[in-house]
């Protein structure tokens, strides 16, 4: 799964000059994390596979049962085997200790914590929910031990997540702040090491939270501890920031480095290698203190040929630096041809049995006006679940429902779809769908799909191809009907924007006779297999241009009607996961069999929706024709014209400038020899 990883700026301060440990801190997922996990999954509870150790309802402290490790570890240089956790947040190499730290935090050294311990100190697992549970994530010799301190209290905070985590091999010690809710936290995190050697962090007894009350890793903020004294001259070239896929032209060779040293850096060199030999340059006028990053351009771009891949190999330097091992990386770009937009993929998991799960359908009747954005949901436990579908998306959508994904990137609120839509659907692609079409049967219909790359590109890519229907159901009750936890109003208004349908008022549970049945409903998966179907793009490098496939035949008997069913191909990532872009066709009922309404145009698109002013068009004519442009008010007046322009077949661009219209919603109306095609465009700026 993708992740934001944004190191932040902190003073070293805190620890007695006798210390063996020094520490760095920084904000999101810490770089190599195995745990995804979320600490938190939606409704409450523990995710499946962790083993509590302390708690619930610890109303006194106390030390769990000694636990042997994992894997070989060193604490401050020796080998340790064996360790225990405090309900308070204490872990302990020394298990012959007996009296329990309490809830109430000192700086360290303290008389309370044992030799060998390490500290987060001040959680406390009273409640019925909170625990200080383990499990080891990853395989030898890369393993990872978490200890998980889960609905603790922590200062004025009711429920916090902290987690204290051990590397295998490296012999790393993170102290990881996950989630909180409102409140102010007060912690001692660090490090002791015997009565009179520790390393406090900066602000001990009181560390407040960091972490906000998203479940997933990109609001997290780590502590992380290293035995040894820190060196004075240490530079780290952090990544290297060039985009995987680039326009042709001048591309900037851009990286972030990050000052492991106790000196500022002033200036370093940096030197890349893109293929066509050493480019050496110096970045001065800088002042990057302990532990502090710092994203560099160097002074002389990339000279990109378009349908060209690049391998760019990147070293940072500075005088004295004392290792040198991590002063070099690699990364990998693609020019491609052209930058096609993207349509964006929400799946939302749900069940009949959720009594949530209105908000997630309520989500994605938001996003039907939006139309690069394609909803899909996957149902669990109920009479629309497709097995290979509800069990494979749970790698990336974590098991809580409802939950929603974008492109099984971002995860989230389902409620939030248009949020994650929005930090979405402007990052690169390499590649887009061209059409979808499809052939009937007496019996069958057969999806074809053309999709296009504009650059060759290296990996396991397939195309994926899920129907779907909506106003489903099968005219039964039993579990069709929809569980509502909205119905009564405490949970406040539940409003479909499409049907005006109001959950609130339903009852519990609801008919999908009264809502008029399930929409976005996955009906079908190709290959059932998440990742795409095994052969339907060229396998380990995808070769620029047009490619098509055509997927296995479907019974028509699959759907309850056509009409209301459509096809939607998705370019995916097996390696990753990740839907790199997608497109859907016209109804499987209709005579029509492209991408869009019209016989004689694909991929009619219009975005970004919504939009500050400047509105996109692209669409692909697949005959010479007549093509003129019109824009309405939500009242049919008319606010924009172009008038009536012969265009060949091919791929076509325009640029609507609706910065001087009133915020609200527009309709676009493409006309292609007299017929048209209308989208769905909101102004707001």
């Amino acid at each position: 799964m993708k992740r934001i990883f944004t190191l932040l700026v902190v003073l070293l301060a805190g620890f007695t000059a006798n210390a063996q440990y020094y520490y760095f801190s920084g904000s999101g997922e810490f770089s190599g994390s195995l745990n995804q996990d979320p600490a938190y999954p939606t409704g409450g509870g523990q995710v499946a596979g962790w083993t509590s150790l302390v708690g619930p309802s610890a109303s006194t402290p106390v030390w769990s049962a000694n636990q042997t490790l994992p894997f070989a570890f060193n604490f401050n240089g020796a080998p340790v085997t064996d360790y225990k956790i405090s309900s308070t947040g204490v872990v302990t190499f020394t298990t012959a200790a007996t009296t329990v730290p309490s809830a109430t935090p000192a700086a360290l050294p303290s008389a309370s914590i044992p030799d060998k311990s390490i500290c987060a100190w001040g959680l406390n697992a009273i409640g019925t929910n909170d625990n200080g549970s383990i499990k080891v994530f990853g395989t030898a010799p890369n393993r990872q031990l978490w200890i998980h301190y889960s609905s603790c209290t922590n200062g004025s905070i009711g429920w916090s997540y902290y987690s204290i985590v051990l590397v295998e091999g490296t012999d790393q010690i993170f102290v990881v702040d996950q989630r909180n809710t409102t409140g102010t936290g007060a912690l001692t995190i660090g490090i002791q090491i015997d009565g009179s050697t520790a390393v406090n962090v900066t602000g001990s007894p009181a560390v407040g939270a960091q972490a906000g009350t998203n479940f997933d890793p990109a609001d997290d903020y780590h502590y992380e501890f290293i035995q040894g004294v820190q060196s004075p001259n240490e530079i780290k070239l952090q990544s290297v920031d060039v985009l995987p896929y680039v326009s042709a032209g001048s591309v900037n060779m851009v990286g972030t480095v990050r000052n492991l040293g106790s000196n500022p850096i002033t200036q370093f060199g940096v030197t890349y290698d893109a293929g066509a030999g050493a480019v050496p340059g110096t970045i001065t006028g800088v002042n990057i203190p302990s532990n502090g990053t710092y994203q560099f351009t160097h002074s002389t771009p990339l000279t990109a040929v378009a349908g060209s891949a690049y391998t760019i190999n990147m070293t940072v330097a500075i005088a004295g630096d004392v290792n040198m091992a991590n002063n070099s990386l690699t990364s990998n770009t693609v020019a491609l041809t052209s930058i096609p937009a993207r349509t964006v993929v929400g799946e939302e998991r749900t069940g009949t049995w959720c009594g949530w799960c209105p908000r997630g359908a309520v989500g994605l009747a938001g996003m039907e006006a939006t139309s690069d954005f394609i909803g899909i949901a996957v149902h669990n436990s109920d009479p629309m679940t497709i097995s290979n579908y509800d069990g494979g998306i749970a790698t990336w959508i974590p098991s809580s429902f409802p939950t929603g994904g974008v492109d099984r990137v971002t995860t989230g609120n389902p409620a939030n779809f248009s949020g994650m839509y929005s930090a979405r659907v402007n990052d690169l692609t390499p590649c887009k769908v061209n059409s979808v079409t499809y052939t009937s049967t007496a019996t069958n219909i057969t999806v074809s799909a053309d999709v296009e790359f504009m650059g060759t590109i290296s990996g396991d890519y397939r195309l994926s191809l899920v129907t779907l229907e909506d106003d489903f159901y099968d005219g039964t009750t039993g579990n069709w009907t929809q569980v509502n936890y909205y119905d009564g109003g405490a949970n406040g208004l539940m409003t479909d924007p499409v049907t005006g349908f109001e959950w609130s008022t339903a009852g519990d549970p609801v008919s999908p006779v009264d809502f008029g049945g399930y929409d976005h409903v996955a009906m079908t998966l190709s290959s059932n297999d998440i990742l795409g179907t095994p052969g339907s793009l060229p396998a380990s490098s995808v070769p620029v241009g047009v490619h098509s496939y055509t997927f296995a035949a479907i019974p028509k008997t699959t759907y309850n009607d056509l009409s209301k069913a459509h096809a939607v191909v998705m370019i995916v990532n097996a390696s990753t996961g990740e839907i790199m872009n997608a497109g859907k066709s016209a109804a499987l009922g209709t005579s029509t069999q492209s991408l869009n309404e019209l016989n004689n145009v694909a991929n009619y698109k219009v975005y970004p929706n919504p939009s500050t002013g400047s509105v996109n068009l692209t669409f692909n004519l697949l005959n010479n024709a007549n093509v003129s442009v019109q824009v309405t008010d939500a009242l049919g007046n008319i606010v924009h014209t172009e008038a009536s322009t012969l265009m060949v077949a091919g791929e076509h661009n325009a640029v609507f400038n609706g910065a001087n219209l009133a915020d609200g919603m527009y309709f676009v109306n493409l006309s292609v020899d007299g017929q048209v095609i209308t989208k769905r465009i909101t102004i707001v700026k």
